[in-house]
């Protein structure tokens, strides 16, 4: 694994929030499901996801600004135009 590479920095973020947030997600429901206090579990959960959403909005700027500028192909730009 490159660690200078930030893509892979944000894969590994990922699956590590995903991870606790799918731990966190079964908690919170044995603590509803069993009638304990499930707040705490819950917050902690809603934290989670909102790192995971940020985490993916990351990755999808990062490969955004990492793939080519498309150039308009010349053999679409002359064609004929139907018009009514």
């Amino acid at each position: 694994m490159r660690w200078n590479d930030p893509l892979e920095l944000v894969d590994v973020g990922i699956g590590i929030v995903g991870f606790f947030a799918f731990a966190f997600l079964i908690v919170t429901i044995v603590s509803e499901l069993t009638g304990a206090d499930a707040l705490g579990w819950a917050l902690t959960l809603l934290a989670l996801v909102l790192v995971l959403v940020l985490l993916w909005q990351a990755r999808r700027h990062i490969v955004a600004s990492r793939r080519p500028v498309e150039e308009p192909d010349e053999h679409l730009t002359h064609l004929p135009t139907q018009s009514s």
